[in-house]
C-alpha cells in the first residue's frame, strides 16, 4: 500500500472511531434521559475490596469495604459530592470529596461512565437497614435516594489479610500464668502461632475459646479470665506467637482464636489443639554461687594518679582472700551503667556491655595479698553511696564485694580554662578573644555579632560590671544557626551578661533537640568528644527572639540546651523565652527568674530533664510579666532520676488560664514526671538464701540496669522495693537489700528513686484545667512535703499508671511504692489530691492480687476559701468538690493500693455544709480494704484532739 493510500486509510479509521465514540455516547445520554435522569443506587455487598477504613481517613484496613454501584449517572457531569446515612437509629456517616469528621467514601468512576463504583467501610450494626443518599454534581442538580441495604460484618477481612493459627504446643515458654495477672508462673505456656495479624492497626485484646466454656484474655481482661499474649515477631508484626497457660489437656479440642483491633474490628481463626500438660514445669533454676567477701576499703579519692585520665577516683579494696586469675571486673554504684575491666582477650562480661557507660575500670594489685587498687573516673560525688565491686574469674567464680563511697568532683575530668586573661570592649572581635580560652571581661556597652559565638575552649566569658550585652542579628543568606551561643568544652562558664536579637534569625529546625539560644555540641557539628562537665551560667539576662509573626502563636526558642553535657549550674539568670533542657547530672538550678516568654510564642516549660540524678532545682521564681507569651509547665522529668530535689520554687500564673485566648496543647501539669515502662513482671524464678540474688523468668522489656528498682509485688513485704546493685546475667540480679522468703511476684523498671518535692508554692487559681503535680507511675521513695498548691482543677495527682511497654499499653502498671505525701496544703482546687492504681476500663488492665502502690498520707490539709466556693456555687459546670481521693473507679482489688494516713483535715468556711471530703474508690486504707466509701475529713483542729493515729486517713477517725 502506497503512502498516500496509507493517509487516507487511517484518516477514515480516526473518522469511524470518532463516529462510533459520539454514538456512543448518544446512546448513553439517551439512556440517562430514558431513565428520567436521576440516579439509581444498587447494592452489592462485601465482595472482597479494600479502599477506607472506620475513620475520616483515605486509607485501607484489612476489612472487606460495601459495594455499592451508582447508575444512570449524567455523563457530563461529575459527582462534586455524596452523603450516606442510615436512615434512622444509628448515627454512623460516610462522605465523599470533603473535609469532614464522616467516615470516607471512595468513588471509582470513568470519565463519561454513566456509572460509579462506591465503596463504605461496614459499621458496628451489622442488620439489614435503610440507608438515605444524596448525590450532588458539580455546578449541578442533586439527588436524594434510599438504598436498601442487606447484613454487613464489620469484621470481614480480605482474602490476603484473613487470620490463621497453628497448634506450636508446650515448647519450653512461660509468658504468662494460670489466672488474669501478667507474667511468667513457672509452668510451660501453651503457644499457638498466628498468621495474618493485620498491619493497620494495633491489637486491644485477644480471646481464645475453648471447650466447656474454658477462655483465656489479653488486654483489659474485665471479667478477670485466666490471661493470654501475643508477641508480635519484631520482622514481620503480621506474624507472632500467642501464649496462654491450658487448665487440661486439650489434645484434639478445637480453638477459637478472636481478635480484637483498637479500630473495633474483629478477625477470628479455628485450631486444633494438640496434647499439653497444665502441670508442666519450666526448668528449675537456682541462684550461681557467689561467694560474698567481707571486705575494707580505703577511699583515696582523686589523688592525682590518673591512670585513666585527668580526676580518676583510686581505692583500695583489701581483705579480698585469694584472688584468682581475673577474667573481668564490674564497679557499680546503683545509680547509673558501671565501670568495667575486661582481661585481653575474655568474653565473661557481655551481659554488661548494653550498660557500661560511666567508662573504664583500672586494676591492679594491691600492696598486700588480698587486696586491689581500683582507678575509674567519676560521674558523681560518691559521699554516702555503697558500690558493689564484681570480680569474674576465668574458671568463670564470681566474687562480689561492698563499700561505701566517698567525696569525689568529676569537673576534676575536664580541663579547667587556662591562666589568661582577655579585656574586651565593644566592636572587638569577640570570637578571636574567647578563641583563647581562660578568662575574657566584657566591659559594659553592646557587642554586635553576625554570627554564632563559639566556645571551643574552656573559657569564663563574664561581666563583671553591669551593662555589657551580646546583640545577635544574621545577615541574609547563611546556613541557619543551631544556638547563638555554642559551647564545646567543660568547666565553662557564661556569667553577667545579657542576650538579645535584632532582626529575624533563621534557626535549624533539624537539630536533635532543637536549637538554643545557648546550646552545647549537638549532631550538627562535627565530632567534638571533650567531656562537658561543670557547665555554668550565671547571671545572665536572657531573652529569645522575638516571635516572627506574633498574630500566629509559635514555640518559644528553648534559652539552653546542654545535649551531650553531663552537669552543670544555671543561677541567678533572668529568663524570657523558651525551656532550659539538661541530661544526666548532677544540675543545680537556683535562684533564676523567669518572666515568661516573648509575645506571640510558648514555651513547654521553664526547665526539663532527662535521666538527671542529683538534681537540685531550689528557690526560682516564675512569674510572667507582660508582654508575654504563654508557659505551660515549671518542671518536667523523663525516662528515670535519682536523688533529686526540688525546693521552695514560686510558680504563679502559668498553664491553662481561663479566658487567655492561647491554643491549648496537651500540658495541663505544671510539674510533671514520665516514666512508664517496665522490663519485667511475673514470678521470682529462684531466690538465694540471703535474699540478695534472684533469677527472673525472660524480660518483656528492657535489660535491666544498675539501679534500677525490684517492686515486691506479693508475699510478706509487699508495698516495698529493692535497689538492682548490679546484674549478673540477663535474668540474675544482685539486689541492695534481701528480699524476704514468700515473695512470689515483683516487678522491674527503671524510673525515679528518692525524689523530693518540699515547700514549693504553684498558684494556678486562674485555671479549672490544670494541675500543679502529676507524679504518674515508677516512683520509688518518693517525698511531697509542705508544699502549697493552690488552684487549677487538681492540685496533686500520684498513681500507679498504665504502663506503656512493655507488650502494649495498658499491660500493667508501673508501681508507685514508699512515696510519703506530709504536711502539704492543697488550697482551692476541685478535686484536691488524687492518689491510687490508675483504672480505666476502654485501655488498663484489670488486675488483683497485686500491690502496685504504698504511700504515707499524713499532716495534709484542704482548704477552701471563701471566695473559692462562691465561684464555684455559681460556676454553669460545677462538679462535687473533694478533697482526698485514694484510688481510682472500675478496680477490683482494694489490697493494690497500701495507705497508711493520719491527721489529714479540712480547713474550710464554718456554718457550710459539704458533701463527702475522702473518697476511697480502692485501697486498704489503715489495714482495711476499702471499695467505693466515702467519708469526711475532720475539720482542721478536731484531729489535734482525736490522737486515734487513724484520724483523718479511715475508719474510726473519719464520719461517714
Amino acid at each position: 500500500m502506497n503512502p498516500a493510500m496509507m493517509r487516507t486509510t487511517a484518516v477514515g479509521f480516526l473518522f469511524l472511531l470518532a463516529f462510533a465514540l459520539d454514538e456512543l455516547k448518544s446512546v448513553r445520554a439517551a439512556s440517562y434521559q430514558a431513565a428520567g435522569g436521576r440516579p439509581v443506587a444498587r447494592w452489592i455487598g462485601q465482595d472482597g475490596q479494600d479502599f477506607v477504613a472506620n475513620n475520616n481517613r483515605r486509607e485501607p484496613n484489612d476489612v472487606q469495604d460495601v459495594h455499592i454501584v451508582l447508575s444512570n449517572l449524567d455523563p457530563d457531569r461529575e459527582i462534586s459530592f455524596i452523603d450516606i446515612l442510615y436512615l434512622s437509629g444509628d448515627p454512623a456517616q460516610w462522605q465523599y470529596n470533603v473535609d469532614s469528621f464522616a467516615w470516607k467514601i471512595e468513588v471509582k468512576r470513568q470519565k463519561g461512565s454513566t456509572q460509579a463504583d462506591l465503596y463504605i467501610e461496614p459499621s458496628g450494626w451489622e442488620g439489614a437497614r435503610d440507608y438515605k443518599m444524596l448525590v450532588r454534581y458539580a455546578n449541578g442538580p442533586e439527588h436524594q435516594l434510599i438504598l436498601r441495604g442487606r447484613k454487613v460484618n464489620s469484621s470481614l477481612r480480605t482474602a490476603e489479610a484473613a487470620l490463621k493459627a497453628k497448634w506450636v504446643g508446650q515448647d519450653g515458654f512461660d509468658r504468662v500464668g494460670t489466672g488474669p495477672e501478667v507474667g511468667p508462673d513457672g509452668l510451660q505456656d501453651a503457644r499457638i502461632q498466628v498468621a495474618g495479624v493485620s498491619k493497620k492497626s494495633l491489637i486491644k485484646a485477644v480471646r481464645i475459646d475453648g471447650p466447656g466454656g474454658s477462655k483465656w484474655e489479653s488486654g483489659i481482661n474485665p471479667q478477670l479470665l485466666p490471661g493470654a499474649e501475643f508477641w508480635a515477631d519484631p520482622k514481620t508484626p503480621s506474624e507472632g506467637d500467642l501464649f496462654f497457660h491450658p487448665s487440661r489437656d486439650l489434645n484434639g479440642q478445637t480453638l477459637k482464636v478472636r481478635i480484637l483491633y483498637q479500630n473495633d474490628t474483629m478477625d477470628s481463626a479455628t485450631v486444633q489443639a494438640g496434647r499439653c500438660d497444665p502441670k508442666l514445669q519450666m526448668p528449675e533454676l537456682t541462684t550461681p554461687k557467689v561467694h560474698l567477701a567481707t571486705a575494707t576499703a580505703r577511699w583515696l579519692g582523686q589523688d592525682g594518679q590518673n591512670v585513666n585520665g585527668p580526676g580518676d577516683v583510686h581505692v583500695t579494696v583489701s581483705g579480698l582472700g585469694k584472688l584468682p586469675d581475673l577474667a573481668g571486673a564490674v564497679l557499680t554504684d546503683a545509680m547509673r551503667g558501671a565501670w568495667v575491666y575486661r582481661a585481653a582477650g575474655d568474653e565473661k562480661l557481655k551481659a554488661t556491655e548494653e550498660w557500661e557507660s560511666n567508662g573504664p575500670l583500672t586494676i591492679r594489685p594491691g600492696a598486700v595479698s588480698g587486696s586491689l587498687d581500683l582507678f575509674f573516673p567519676p560521674s558523681r560525688d560518691e559521699t554516702g553511696a555503697n558500690l558493689v565491686l564484681r570480680l569474674v574469674s576465668k574458671a568463670g567464680q564470681t566474687l562480689i564485694a561492698q563499700f561505701p563511697g566517698g567525696a569525689c568532683d568529676p569537673t576534676r575530668r575536664a580541663p579547667t580554662p587556662a591562666a589568661t586573661r582577655t579585656e574586651a570592649k565593644p566592636g572587638d572581635d569577640l570570637q578571636a578573644a574567647v578563641d583563647h580560652g581562660g578568662v575574657v571581661s566584657l566591659a559594659p556597652g553592646t557587642y554586635r555579632l553576625t554570627q554564632p559565638l563559639i566556645l571551643n575552649k574552656p573559657t569564663t566569658l563574664t561581666a563583671e560590671q553591669k551593662g555589657a550585652t551580646l546583640l545577635f542579628s544574621q545577615p541574609a543568606g547563611p546556613t541557619p544557626w543551631t544556638t547563638a551561643i555554642k559551647i564545646h568544652c567543660g568547666n565553662t562558664t557564661l556569667n553577667g551578661f545579657a542576650v538579645r536579637f535584632e532582626g529575624p534569625i533563621r534557626w535549624n529546625t533539624e537539630v536533635s533537640y532543637g536549637s538554643a539560644v545557648i546550646g552545647t555540641t549537638d549532631d550538627r557539628d562535627p565530632q567534638r568528644h571533650e567531656l562537658k562537665v561543670g557547665v555554668a551560667v550565671t547571671n545572665l539576662d536572657l531573652e529569645g527572639p522575638a516571635a516572627t509573626a506574633p498574630s500566629k502563636w509559635a514555640e518559644a526558642m528553648r534559652l539552653m540546651r546542654f545535649t551531650n553535657a553531663m552537669s552543670g549550674r544555671i543561677e541567678g539568670n533572668t529568663l524570657k523565652g523558651g525551656p532550659i533542657e539538661f541530661f544526666k547530672g548532677p544540675w543545680v538550678c537556683l535562684n533564676n527568674v523567669c518572666t515568661g516568654t516573648q509575645p506571640g510564642t510558648f514555651s513547654q516549660g521553664v526547665f526539663t530533664g532527662h535521666g538527671t540524678n542529683d538534681m537540685v532545682v531550689r528557690g526560682n521564681r516564675v512569674k510572667p510579666v507582660e508582654p508575654s507569651g504563654k508557659v505551660w509547665r515549671f518542671l518536667v522529668l523523663t525516662q528515670n532520676g535519682a536523688n533529686d530535689l526540688v525546693e521552695q520554687n514560686e510558680v504563679e500564673g502559668i498553664g491553662e488560664i481561663a479566658g487567655d485566648g492561647v491554643p491549648r496543647i496537651n500540658a495541663p501539669e505544671i510539674i510533671l514526671t514520665e516514666s512508664y515502662r517496665v522490663s519485667y513482671e511475673g514470678k521470682l524464678r529462684a531466690l538465694s538464701d540471703d535474699g540478695l540474688l534472684l533469677r527472673t523468668g525472660r524480660m518483656q522489656g528492657v535489660d535491666v540496669r544498675p539501679g534500677d528498682v525490684v517492686s515486691l509485688l506479693t508475699g510478706p513485704a509487699a508495698g516495698q522495693w529493692r535497689r538492682v546493685a548490679q546484674p549478673l546475667d540477663p535474668t540474675t540480679l544482685l539486689v541492695d537489700a534481701p528480699i524476704p522468703k514468700g515473695t512470689e511476684y515483683v516487678s522491674i523498671s527503671r524510673g525515679f528513686v528518692n525524689e523530693r518535692f518540699v515547700s514549693n508554692r504553684i498558684d494556678i487559681r486562674g485555671s479549672r484545667t490544670s494541675t500543679c503535680m502529676v507524679l504518674p507511675g515508677n516512683h520509688f521513695g518518693l517525698v511531697v512535703e509542705k508544699n502549697h498548691l493552690l488552684g487549677g482543677a487538681e492540685s496533686l495527682g500520684c498513681s500507679a499508671c498504665a504502663t506503656e511497654s512493655p507488650v502494649a499499653w495498658g499491660w500493667s502498671h508501673a508501681p508507685v511504692l514508699g512515696a510519703v505525701f506530709r504536711g502539704n496544703v492543697f488550697e482551692d482546687s476541685e478535686t484536691g489530691a488524687t492518689l491510687g492504681v490508675s483504672h480505666e476500663p476502654k485501655f488498663v488492665k484489670v488486675n488483683t492480687g497485686r500491690v502496685y502502690m504504698s504511700a504515707v498520707v499524713e499532716d495534709n490539709q484542704i482548704r477552701w476559701t471563701n471566695p473559692f466556693l462562691t465561684r464555684h456555687a455559681g460556676s454553669a459546670d460545677k462538679k462535687p468538690l473533694r478533697g482526698v481521693t485514694f484510688g481510682f473507679p472500675h478496680a477490683a482489688h482494694a489490697g493494690e493500693f497500701l495507705v497508711t494516713a493520719a491527721r489529714n483535715t479540712l480547713d474550710a468556711p464554718a456554718g457550710r455544709k459539704f458533701g463527702p471530703s475522702l473518697i476511697v474508690h480502692s485501697a486498704e486504707l489503715n489495714k482495711q480494704p476499702l471499695l467505693n466509701k466515702n467519708f469526711s475529713l475532720p475539720r482542721k483542729g478536731e484531729a489535734d484532739r482525736d490522737k486515734a493515729p487513724s484520724a483523718g486517713g479511715g475508719p474510726p477517725g473519719l464520719r461517714r
